[in-house]
């Protein structure tokens, strides 16, 4: 790694699932160092099988995109002796990642009061669903219930009267590690800056409250809560989604009808529109007929046609993709959106690379994620355990 962002930095993960562990990979393809610390039996998410299953893949491909390019480390907690081994990995790192709950933290002396008298200029980083202090931080958090449902989110997405619709998985926890690396970067700067330890926290539900931050602040104010979208009688007939002849779908979003409204009837050769709705308020007033005669109208012809003529009339607008298209996409692959890795178990596969992109910097897997304890022998050695004191604590189960 030749100008690798974070190449220099040492990190040590204490966490399982997605989130955290998401947030200390993107350190990792940066050229960060990061340890991962687990359980004997591994990170929880290693046991949730594919489904369905995908044939030849024996594992959690999402686990294999969070965790690559790590370390792993296995640590049994219970056992006597646990706490001062991860205390002397603390004590050489930058960087401590952890989705432990407050109170497990103290149990196992891994709290930020503890670890910044291990290491003086520790940089701890810590995520959770609610927070670590208030009525609620004692709740469980994960991003379908902390991010999706208690944020807001699921309130407000649906048809009206349906059922609130659940998110993708780990899709909270995504945008939460987004959140969790931003934070723990700016802490590293002020680190650098004062030589103080720094304590980084980031919840899933003020994560997912930050995704909405524009229906919210409007709450703040109209103390109303806002109505849900419908797709049949939308506020802006153009900034809607319409189905196709051949079964797919478009979206528009063009709020500005002054500038597109002249040349979205000229496209669809409905120039008497122009005078008949030259307002946004007589928009407004006959979006639902509107809508249902330009539903009609993008009906009768297929996407090839429309995506032409939406670009030869220089829309605002974008097809509604499915995945399997997606993962060919040329535009994506021109980005760098996509790379290979090479994993022991299944070959060369192709994986996301971290959404964001530094010009002329060296940021990318740096290999696959490692079997839970691969590197146990090889990390405590590294960081000054003698041979003695490692088969010390191997005898007595400490590495499981």
């Amino acid at each position: 790694m030749t100008n690798a962002p974070m190449q220099g930095i040492k990190v040590l993960e204490v966490a399982n699932w997605v989130a955290a562990p998401s947030c200390a990979m993107m350190l990792a393809d940066m050229g960060a160092e990061v340890i991962k610390v687990e359980a004997p039996g591994g990170d929880a998410l290693r046991g949730i099988l594919e489904y369905p299953p995908i044939p030849n893949v024996p594992g959690n491909l999402t686990f294999e995109l969070d965790n690559r390019g790590k370390k792993s480390v296995t640590i049994d907690f219970t056992k006597p002796g646990a706490s001062a081994v991860v205390h002397k990995l603390v004590s050489q790192v930058d960087i401590f990642i952890t989705n432990l709950t407050d109170e497990r933290a103290k149990k196992y002396l891994l709290s930020f009061e503890d670890l910044k008298k291990v290491k003086s200029d520790i940089v701890y980083s810590v995520i959770s669903g609610y927070g670590t202090i208030g009525p609620e931080s004692f709740r469980r958090g994960f991003d379908f219930t902390s991010f999706w449902a208690h944020s807001g989110i699921q309130a407000l997405l649906g048809e009206p009267g349906s059922p609130p619709p659940p998110n993708r998985g780990s899709q909270g926890d995504h945008i939460s590690a987004m959140n969790l690396l931003a934070a723990t970067l700016a802490a590293l700067r002020l680190r650098d800056i004062s030589g103080n330890p720094q304590r980084a926290e980031v919840t899933l539900q003020r994560t997912g409250m930050w995704t909405i931050a524009g229906d919210v602040q409007r709450t703040i104010f109209s103390k109303t809560q806002p109505a849900r979208h419908t797709r049949k009688k939308p506020k802006n007939p153009i900034f809607n989604s319409y189905e196709t002849k051949d079964g797919k779908w478009i979206m528009f979003a063009m709020a500005q009808t002054d500038r597109y409204w002249p040349r979205f009837c000229d496209m669809l050769q409905k120039s008497e529109w122009k005078e008949e709705y030259d307002t946004i308020e007589k928009l407004i007033d006959n979006t639902s007929k509107l809508t249902e005669e330009i539903t009609d109208i993008f009906y009768k012809r297929d996407f090839h046609i429309w995506e032409k003529l939406l670009d030869e009339f220089d829309m605002t607008w974008a097809p509604v993709v499915e995945l399997i298209d997606l993962i060919n996409s040329e535009q994506l692959d021109a980005i760098g959106a996509f790379t290979d890795i090479i994993h022991p178990e299944l070959g060369i596969f192709k994986t996301l690379t971290v959404p964001f992109h530094i010009r002329n910097s060296d940021i990318k897997p740096q290999g696959p994620a490692p079997k839970a304890g691969q590197n146990t022998f090889e990390v405590l050695g590294e960081y000054g355990f003698d041979s003695n004191e490692v088969s010390d604590l191997a005898a007595h189960g400490l590495f499981g």
